[in-house]
This record gives C-alpha cells, sequence and structure tokens, in this order.
C-alpha cells in the first residue's frame, strides 16, 4: 500500500487554512473567541500558517464540560485557532482515511450517517436468522496512542504531516490513552482506528452481513455457531491488537429486533428507542427557550435531525 505524502504544504496553504475558518464558524460565528479572532482574520491565519510552517503551533488549549445524554460524558472543546488547525488537516486527510475504509463503515463519511446505516441494518434483519452486537468499553477514554501511531505511520510518509498529527494525540489523555470528545480530529482517529478489525471481519471471517458506526457494531448471519465463532476471534484479536475491551456481547434473532443508534430496527419496522426521543425532544425544547442568532445553526440541525428520524420510522 502506498503512504500518502507530500501532503503539509496543502495543510499549511493560505486558502486550506481560510476554508477551514469558515467551517470553524459554522455554529460558533458569534462566541467571543470566534468575534475577537475575526477582527484581525487575516493577521491571524498567517500567524497560524507561520507556526505550522515552522512546527511551532502547540496544540491542546482545551475547554471542558459534562453533558448527560443520557450517561454522563465529558467534552472537551479545542480553543478557535486548534477548530481552524483541525479543519485544515481534514480538509486534506479526509480522502487519505476514506481510502482505508469498508463500505459499511458509517461515521463521520460523507454520503453515510446515522440514517444510512439504520436503513442497511433493516436490510440485512429481513435477510439474516441472527445478529451479533458488539460495542466499545469506553471507546474514547481506552484508544492506545502508540496503536493509533502505528496505523497513522502505515498509511502516511510525510514526516511533518506524522508529527503534527501526533502532537494532537498527545496533546490529551491519561498516560498513553484517550482522545478527546469534541475534536474533529479525534472522530477520524477513532473511526479509523477500528478499520483494521473492519477487514478481519470482512476478508477473513466473512458473515453474511456487517455495519459499524464508530464503535457499535452488528454482525449478520443465518448460523448462530458462525457468530459465535466470530465473537471469540475478535474478543481475541480487539484487546491483542487494540488494547481495547467489548462490553457484553448480545446475539439474538433478527425477528426479535435489533437495538441499534437509538432505533429498534425489526424486519417490518423501525421504531425510536422511547430514550433516545425524549433526549431529542428535551434538546429542542432547550435550543427554543434559548433561541438566538448564536444557536440557530444548533436549532436548526436539531429540528432536521427529529424530523429525519420520524421520516426513518416510516420505512
Amino acid at each position: 500500500m502506498k503512504r500518502a505524502d507530500n501532503l503539509f504544504e496543502q495543510i499549511t496553504d493560505l486558502e486550506n487554512l481560510k476554508s477551514a475558518y469558515l467551517k470553524a464558524l459554522k455554529g460558533k460565528r458569534f462566541t467571543p473567541a470566534a468575534i475577537v479572532f475575526d477582527a484581525k482574520a487575516d493577521e491571524n491565519l498567517h500567524t497560524i500558517k507561520s507556526a505550522l510552517e515552522s512546527e511551532t503551533y502547540v496544540i491542546g488549549n482545551y475547554r471542558q464540560f459534562k453533558i448527560y445524554d443520557p450517561k454522563e460524558r465529558l467534552i472537551t472543546a479545542a480553543s478557535f485557532e486548534d477548530r481552524i488547525v483541525h479543519h485544515a488537516i481534514m480538509n486534506i486527510f479526509e480522502n487519505v482515511f476514506e481510502k482505508q475504509f469498508v463500505f459499511h463503515t458509517y461515521a463521520c463519511r460523507k454520503g453515510k450517517g446515522t440514517h444510512k446505516a439504520v436503513e442497511y441494518t433493516l436490510k440485512q434483519a429481513r435477510q439474516c436468522e441472527y445478529f451479533l452486537k458488539l460495542d466499545i468499553r469506553k471507546y474514547f477514554d481506552n484508544v492506545d496512542h502508540d496503536v493509533l501511531k502505528t496505523k497513522l505511520n502505515r498509511i502516511i510518509k510525510d514526516e511533518k504531516c506524522l508529527r503534527l498529527l501526533f502532537s494532537i494525540i498527545d496533546s490529551y489523555g491519561e498516560g498513553d490513552k484517550q482522545l478527546p470528545i469534541g475534536n474533529l480530529t479525534s472522530q477520524f482517529f477513532a473511526n479509523f482506528y477500528l478499520s483494521s478489525m473492519d477487514h478481519l471481519v470482512l476478508e477473513k471471517l466473512k458473515p453474511q452481513g456487517y455495519v459499524r458506526y464508530m464503535d457499535d457494531v452488528i454482525i449478520f448471519d443465518n448460523s448462530k455457531s458462525k457468530l459465535l465463532e466470530t465473537y471469540r476471534t475478535l474478543n481475541n484479536y480487539v484487546p491483542t491488537e487494540l488494547q481495547l475491551t467489548f462490553k457484553q456481547p448480545v446475539i439474538n434473532k433478527c425477528v426479535n429486533g435489533i437495538p441499534f443508534l437509538g432505533f429498534l430496527i425489526r424486519r417490518n419496522s423501525i421504531s425510536i428507542l422511547s430514550k433516545n426521543w425524549k433526549r431529542k425532544l428535551i434538546k429542542v425544547a432547550q435550543l427554543d427557550k434559548n433561541y438566538s442568532e448564536e444557536n440557530e445553526f444548533d436549532t436548526y440541525n436539531r429540528y432536521s435531525s427529529m424530523f429525519a428520524c420520524l421520516a426513518l420510522c416510516q420505512k
């Protein structure tokens, strides 16, 4: 496999940084940090460009807060300047990661997403007798930095790019583990981290169906014994090669319904799990109550998500 090279200059290109800046503004235009940056946007972008080119840019001025969705999650928000750098990197590297993914990996990919994953799961539920549901225990907290760096080194040749990516990985975590939930790069790193597992399943184990959304996995087959053997293989591979552990697996008949991504998927229906629907209604109500230009982007996204859920349940 040919490793990606000569990408650092594309990341630091001023037009790429301007594009990244506009992306970083989405939903943040009226925040204090964005307003301050915007007052001298050209100057600030040149400062970021110079720091990146000299490899003196320091990642990691994080702000943390908790959400309950429904369980407690610690969200780590990058500074506005770091958000620009994350977007600048992913403008160039999104295609590099895309080449590593199997077709039925649905997180953080254009043309994929939650609803496409649910639609595919419905199709498989109608065709297969059994499913195996797997979930990684505290996934973002347990991504191993050294394993991730090794994986990145296998697909990227550009040394400056590797040093920049490694500095992002090392900017956060307890010891040599953990990715910050909230970083754009974390979403791509986390999705890429499990791509070797995808290939193992599809190229060696060859079940009748497979879908993954970040660390949520559903595997389909007409043979329950084959799914048990698949689990045994993965339960050896994941702790050994990825330094991760699974939660308790679920093997059941598809006819009984598959809980996946906030939906209960049966062969002839899709319903929203009550706890998921309640969360969506609460979030929209909160946004309505606090509506302003500052959160208009979030309000639009919440309503779009809710109506898309309703449309999906009509299938």
